[in-house]
């Protein structure tokens, strides 16, 4: 690689060409006002760490709870978050409980035999244990035996077969070796103190020493003799739990898409799908984790959840309190330590997938709470609108000598209903409802000279539109003029609130309009004077009890206003609650969901932990770059002690200010995805001409080797 390239490389690795993004280069298209392509908090933990890879090489030891951040809400987000195996409900939920009960009931049957038989081949192919001196095999003998050959089961005795078919426990069986193996014990025990004494050892070690011998002893005995039959009579009962699990997932009600009102539910059944799925799989790996204590009363706990469509707070504290089980020790007994991981891994996601359902949930009620905001001011406006006009009647009813009273008070009139007229498309069905009561029974109200208000704002209207037109136009007959009311008539008849106004429009165009226009010089104009004096005067004149009867209109109006924002507000209230209560934070899993992460963590390899927590969780985009460069790296003894301090730059990253700008440049536009840091224009052309002047010296070579040819 040439100088020339290294000197003029992109600088997309190192931290400090973090803080040379070029936002405003002209060739950048960079859009301040875009979305960002991807948050702030997935970038937590993943490019900053590899400004230090490169020295990285180094050993130690590190644990796995140091790569868990507590207040980041993403990590850990597992490579493929898992897809619950459930179809749609064919029936109620009632239906569904019944099937599955059902299922429970057959399988309770098939153990009976299983339970019996395996028990008697167990205590056969292990003589060198007699596990028929166990309390619990005799036990579950004596228990299942009545049971054997009936075609059904009560509730009670499903649950006796149920508890009997994970007997023996290993530890019953550890301590029959013991009890039958005490005197060899005691022959190794004896030789290993007198050793020990020899040494010069403390009574203390010498103690703590015969202890363990004793229990590896009993632990070497079991591995060797009881461990293999042991399997195999799990494996029996496992085969049987399986296919009711798997009989009983096909049942699984759907799991809905979350909202402000079920998010807690659905996380619960993601949580319940992860786990019974979970559980199904690794059984099928491994049938003789099916025949554990910690399994089986896990599917039986939880199946019976498998039918509602809704959960309780008590109902989500079982679940999640389910998935920290099976334990670590049972998952490293029956399964491969990749297994295991596996099985952690989708209780891991299932977390994330219920943060992101929070996240997701909250961010619709800001735009629902921000949608009621807009509406509550919409309506407000229009409430402030409607008062104004209706105290308006106090100009109307004061307008009796001066012409500009009486002008004011029927132009506002008539501006008000305009306005409300257009505010009613922005309203809600139950708000126009208000307005539709209330704007009708105001228009209906009687000023004066038996006029209601929709005459005297037609007669307003009726001028202006005359005025309007005769002005701009050279009019020569009323027939026009007539006509052009009418059209205005019929543009305005289907307006909110306009019919009786079109109406009484129509009612004027087809009357004589001496008092509307008159004839100038063979040309119609407006005639104001008679207007004013002739057709609103008389109205304004002789107001008696209109104001009055105004105000009581208003005072209804304001009562369903009122109890109309009220409700509103209440609403906005709750949102905003609901928006706190369903913090991530706070989330009544965070418990369980971090010993969930630190589960997952301690049962994957490191190698594979770390590049989740760089990839996955923080930088997918960037996969196809870092997976190579990180996979090369040998985390066995090579790069812990440099780890600890990687870790622990990760680990707080969240508060680090500088990825704001990367953030930022990472917009959704054809730049943004794949030219994402550095001087990423200026290194193209540094390129091109890199390679120019390697063509230059390839042609000159080429010269040059043609020019000896021609002297040899």
């Amino acid at each position: 690689m040439s100088s020339f390239y290294i000197q003029n490389r992109p600088k997309t690795v190192s931290g400090d060409g973090l803080f040379n993004i070029k936002l405003d280069h002209k060739f950048s298209n960079f859009n301040p006002k875009a979305q960002p392509a991807i948050d702030i908090e997935t970038l937590n933990s993943g490019l900053y760490a590899l400004k230090r890879l490169a020295s990285i090489i180094e050993a130690g030891n590190i644990h796995a709870s140091m790569l868990l951040n507590p207040n980041n809400t993403i990590f850990p987000s597992p490579p493929i978050a898992p897809k619950p195996h459930s179809v749609k409900l064919i029936g109620s939920a009632q239906s569904t409980a019944e099937a599955i009960a059902g299922i429970q009931g057959t399988t309770a049957v098939t153990l009976v035999p299983l339970i019996l038989d395996g028990l008697q081949t167990f205590i056969e192919s292990t003589p060198e244990v007699n596990l028929a001196q166990i309390s619990s095999i005799i036990l579950s003998i004596a228990l299942i035996t009545p049971l054997k050959d009936k075609p059904s089961l009560s509730l009670d005795e499903q649950k006796r077969v149920f508890n009997n078919c994970y007997e023996p426990q290993k530890k019953e069986i550890l301590n029959q070796i013991k009890k039958e193996q005490a005197t060899e014990i005691q022959k190794g025990k004896d030789a290993l103190s007198e050793k020990l004494t020899s040494a010069g050892a403390t009574e203390e070690e010498i103690e703590k020493a015969l202890e363990e011998y004793e229990n590896e002893f009993t632990s070497d005995f079991f591995d060797a003799h009881v461990e293999k039959q042991l399997m195999t009579y799990r494996s029996t009962i496992g085969g049987a739990t399986s296919t009711m699990m798997n009989n009983i997932k096909a049942l699984a009600v759907s799991v809905p898409k979350p909202n402000k009102d079920n998010v807690n539910s659905v996380n619960g059944m993601v949580m319940l799908h992860a786990i019974f799925n979970g559980l199904t799989d690794a059984v099928n790996k491994e049938p003789a984790l099916g025949g554990e204590e910690e399994v089986i009363n896990t599917q039986l706990a939880l199946s019976g959840y498998l039918s509602k469509e809704s959960l309780t707070e008590q109902d989500l504290q079982v679940i999640y309190t389910a998935s920290q089980l099976p334990s670590k020790t049972t998952l490293d007994t029956y399964l491969k330590p990749r297994d295991a991981a596996i099985y952690r891994e989708g209780i891991t996601a299932a977390y994330q997938t219920a943060v992101q359902n929070l996240t997701s949930v909250r961010s619709d009620i800001e735009n629902e709470k921000q949608t009621l905001e807009n509406q509550l001011a919409t309506f407000q406006q229009a409430e402030s609108c409607f008062t104004s006009w209706v105290n308006g009647s106090k100009t109307i009813t004061g307008a009796k000598e001066y012409t500009s009273e009486i002008i004011t008070g029927a132009m506002e009139a008539s501006a008000g209903l305009n306005s409300l007229s257009q505010m009613q498309a922005n309203l809600k069905d139950e708000e126009k409802q208000i307005f539709n009561t209330y704007v009708p029974k105001y228009l209906d109200l009687t000023i004066g000279n038996e006029t209601k208000v929709t005459q005297f704002i037609a007669k307003i209207d009726s001028f202006q539109e005359i005025s309007e037109y005769t002005l701009n136009n050279a009019v020569t007959s009323d027939v026009t003029v007539k006509t052009v009311l009418k059209q205005k008539a019929e543009a305005i008849k289907n307006n909110p609130f306009y019919s009786t106004v079109s109406q009484q429009i129509t009612t004027i165009a087809n009357n004589a309009l001496t008092n509307y226009i008159q004839d100038n010089g063979g040309y119609q104009i407006p005639k104001f004077d008679d207007f004013a004096q002739k057709e609103l005067k008389p109205i304004t004149s002789n107001t008696n009890g209109f104001s009055d009867q105004a105000t009581t209109v208003l005072q209804g109006f304001k009562t369903a206003a009122d109890a109309h924002i009220k409700e509103l507000q209440q609403q906005i209230t709750d949102l905003e609650k609901k928006y706190t209560d369903l913090n991530p934070a706070n989330a009544s899993f965070t418990d369980e969901r971090k010993v969930a992460v630190e589960s997952w963590l301690n049962s994957e390899s490191l190698g594979s932990a770390f590049i989740y927590l760089i990839l996955n969780s923080q930088l997918p985009k960037q996969s196809a770059f870092l997976n190579p460069l990180i996979e090369e790296i040998n985390f066995n003894n090579l790069a812990a002690n440099a780890i600890n301090d990687l870790l622990k730059i990760t680990n707080h990253f969240s508060t680090t200010s500088v990825y704001y700008n990367l953030s930022s440049y990472l917009i959704q536009s054809k730049e943004g995805k794949d030219l994402f840091c550095g001087d990423y224009f200026e290194t193209c052309l540094a390129l091109s001409r890199e390679k120019e002047y390697i063509a230059q010296g390839h042609r000159s070579l080429s010269t040059g080797s043609s020019i000896c040819e021609r002297f040899t």
